[in-house]
């Protein structure tokens, strides 16, 4: 049993999946770079890049470390002796080092995480009309009641981490796996059995990922399989939301790049009482009215949007006097003007978009497209100067987004990023304690504070670019 072999096979593992770790960091930068319209390689840039490898290589630090603990723990868990127990310190040493700082790099991708959703431009087109002909009549609760939703959809997951660690907890605790990790050839799990030589901690690496691995696959196909399809799909639901509310969502997360969900109601109006309600959902539902989608006859709603330059500088100084005025709310002297000067600058900003939408803007026309599959795989959209149906050539694209890439703006579409960081936080206490319980404590207090903190941050950045206080976010 040569575990010398192992050890250096573990370091070239890092090595060579380190090299490929720092092309993908590259890739990831560029595609930053280009989306945020950047002419030259400055600080920001080497910075997003560093953060951006800092992710990866966690990532490769904790594959390493499981695959070598895995491997470990098939071959030679049966021919265990006290030989094997000397000569593993060695090894057990250097995944010690690569576990502890890869907790240390995955915390600060979850920090760059929350940091960016936290950050996203958003704002709520009301297609809204009013029936008096004064749009100061128009309700604003509906708007509150989307954004309320979108809130709710910040943090949500589709692996439930409580119940996960408890799901591990019965089967390491409960049905006794953990045995499975101690330090004899003999594997024996029955309730009464007890490990009194002591387990070895590489062998608990090994057999805590497999568990948190197994049980979260269980738990993604549960949601994906039955869940979703059965119960409800609450992605699917905000979207219909938007549609039932006459709400679009103009998202940007980029400075040249962002989504757009297109909520239009093909009724034309929605601020109605129930009966009316009723009567348009049954038009809807026997193919009687429009459809929802934003071209005509289709049902796409959700788009990836690509702007220009030009539609940024006009779009920033509108969003700018409006963002001004939804500042912090001083004590002012005259409050009513204040109030209508915020209600002017929303009405520009809202008038603006649903004009660049419905192709009124001549200078700011746009292309409707399906991504190409290289596009789809790279997730980078490529700025292909296409004339439209309309004089001159276009570089406004809105990519139809059937993969409803836009829940990266939630915790939704990072889940395998969280789902990483979780299981590393949880090998590395259990690695430094030797408990699985305390491990999976810690890792939910973790979990707990960080979905918290980006509860609150994307709460506070919803509110202000929204004009929506906060106490109505729940």
């Amino acid at each position: 049993m040569d575990i010398e072999i192992q050890r250096r096979n573990a370091l070239i593992s890092f090595g060579a999946l380190s090299g490929a770790g720092i092309i993908l960091a590259f890739l990831r930068t560029w595609k930053w770079f280009s989306r945020s319209g950047r002419d030259i390689i400055d600080l920001a840039t080497i910075g997003k890049f560093i953060l951006h490898l800092c992710g990866i290589i966690g990532t490769v630090l904790l594959l390493v470390t499981a695959g070598v603990s895995i491997y470990c723990l098939i071959i030679f868990k049966s021919q265990y002796n006290d030989e094997f127990q000397t000569n593993i310190s060695g090894l057990q040493d250097l995944l010690r080092i690569f576990i502890i700082v890869a907790f240390v790099l995955k915390t600060i991708d979850i920090i760059h995480l929350i940091i960016r959703q936290s950050r996203i431009e958003i704002f709520f087109m009301d297609w809204e009309r009013s029936k008096t002909g004064n749009p100061n009549t128009v309700s604003i609760w509906r708007t509150y009641f989307a954004a309320n939703e979108l809130n709710e959809l910040q943090t949500f997951r589709r692996i439930n981490v409580p119940f996960q660690l408890f799901f591990v907890l019965l089967l390491l605790k409960g049905i006794n796996l953990e045995n499975i990790a101690c330090a004899q050839t003999a594997i024996n799990v029955t309730p009464s059995a007890v490990c009194s030589d002591g387990y070895v901690r590489v062998f608990r690496i090994g057999l805590g990922f497999c568990v948190l691995l197994g049980t979260a696959i269980i738990q993604y196909l549960v949601y994906i399989l039955f869940y979703q399809r059965i119960i409800e799909d609450k992605i699917i639901n905000f979207i219909d939301l938007c549609a039932v509310s006459n709400i679009s969502v103009f998202i940007l997360n980029d400075n040249y790049r962002g989504y757009y969900i297109h909520g239009r109601s093909p009724h034309g109006m929605t601020d109605v009482n129930m009966k009316e309600i009723l009567i348009n959902l049954y038009r809807e539902e026997n193919r009687m009215s429009g459809t929802r989608g934003l071209q005509a006859n289709s049902d796409e709603q959700v788009f990836i949007m690509k702007i220009n330059r030009s539609f940024r500088t006009q779009y920033e100084s509108l969003f700018r006097n409006y963002y001004n005025n939804n500042g912090p709310r001083k004590v002012r002297e005259d409050f009513e003007r204040y109030t209508n000067m915020l209600l002017q600058s929303y009405q520009n900003l809202n008038r603006f978009l649903c004009a660049f939408i419905d192709h009124s803007l001549p200078s700011h026309e746009y292309i409707i497209r399906n991504r190409y599959l290289i596009e789809k795989l790279l997730n980078y959209e490529f700025r292909v100067r296409t004339r439209s149906n309309f004089q001159g050539q276009s570089d406004n694209f809105l990519f139809i987004d059937n993969e409803k890439t836009f829940t990266e703006i939630l915790f939704y579409g990072e889940e395998s990023t969280l789902f990483i960081w979780n299981v590393t936080t949880f090998l590395f206490i259990d690695f430094l304690s030797g408990n699985y319980v305390l491990a999976a404590i810690i890792t939910y207090i973790i979990n707990a504070i960080f979905a918290g903190i980006r509860d609150s941050f994307g709460r506070k950045n919803l509110s202000r670019k929204t004009l929506i206080p906060k106490n109505f976010l729940i």
